[in-house]
């Protein structure tokens, strides 16, 4: 392929089908990228199509750079044409502070009724239950949008069952510091794997807990079992204490997971 697009010469960038089409409807930008597929790599330039990838927007879209780099327009001089802005490091993933910041707010419009189960999730660490453990587990795998996994776990157990194993385990994640501890008993309901028992607990308590995902461990590498889930939580914690960011791990993790998911999702076509 060509290096470079147009005649401005900046390097040409790569961002995942998905996202392109997210940007595209909220810009309403007229671009000529044709029909796109949702799992493609669509090849950008950043000053080109600045105003399709959200350079009028508070939260311009994140894209990979030809430097491995997950930037946005607003990391382009306008002058020079160039990226200046230094990239932050998670363990192999680089992005500057504005991909990390856009990504993060993308991924909570994404995921809706986020801050209701946290607020609900709340209720569980003060003893006073906003909602049955049944009811806030069918939540969370409707949120994570893994109503099969509510119906694997419904068909494992009855319900009396069911509800006295997730009370019995939110009562030692709510008690414990230990990570690993804490997400094993979810790990052990028949039904419930890392992925969907780490969204439990991301909404029990989003200061403590994130999520660790098939994205998180094919992009990062994290072993989805309890080792790799505590692995990934201390990782979160020192990059958040290390940056200064004010954001809590469970929301740190969602914009990781919103920039990794290119990579792991996209294509060549």
């Amino acid at each position: 392929m060509d290096r470079y697009r147009h005649d401005c010469q900046t390097d040409l960038a790569r961002i995942h089908g998905r996202t392109l089409k997210q940007a595209l409807a909220f810009t309403r930008a007229n671009h000529a990228f044709g029909n796109i597929a949702a799992t493609q790599w669509i090849e950008i330039c950043p000053i080109c199509d600045a105003y399709a990838l959200g350079m009028e927007t508070n939260h311009p879209w994140p894209f990979l750079c030809a430097d491995g780099v997950m930037r946005t327009v607003e990391d382009f001089d306008p002058t020079t044409q160039q990226p200046g802005a230094e990239s932050l490091d998670f363990y192999g993933l680089e992005s500057t502070r504005s991909a990390l910041d856009s990504a993060i707010e993308l991924a909570q419009q994404e995921f809706e009724g986020t801050r209701h189960l946290e607020e609900i999730g709340e209720t569980f660490l003060t003893g006073n239950p906003g909602m049955t453990s049944l009811d806030f587990s069918q939540a969370v795998c409707k949120w994570g949008k893994g109503l099969r996994v509510w119906g694997n776990l419904t068909r494992h157990y009855r319900l009396p069952d069911l509800e006295q194993a997730l009370n019995d385990w939110l009562a030692i994640a709510t008690a414990t510091d230990d990570a690993a501890r804490a997400i094993a008993p979810g790990v052990a309901i028949k039904g419930l794997n890392v992925s969907f028992a780490s969204k439990h607990l991301r909404m029990l308590d989003p200061q403590r807990y994130a999520v660790l995902d098939e994205v998180i461990s094919q992009g990062l590498g994290f072993a989805m079992n309890p080792a790799g889930y505590a692995l990934l939580l201390r990782c979160l914690h020192e990059f958040r204490a290390r940056q200064g960011l004010p954001y809590n791990v469970a929301t740190l993790e969602s914009g990781l997971f919103y920039l990794i998911r290119q990579s792991v999702r996209a294509r060549d076509e």
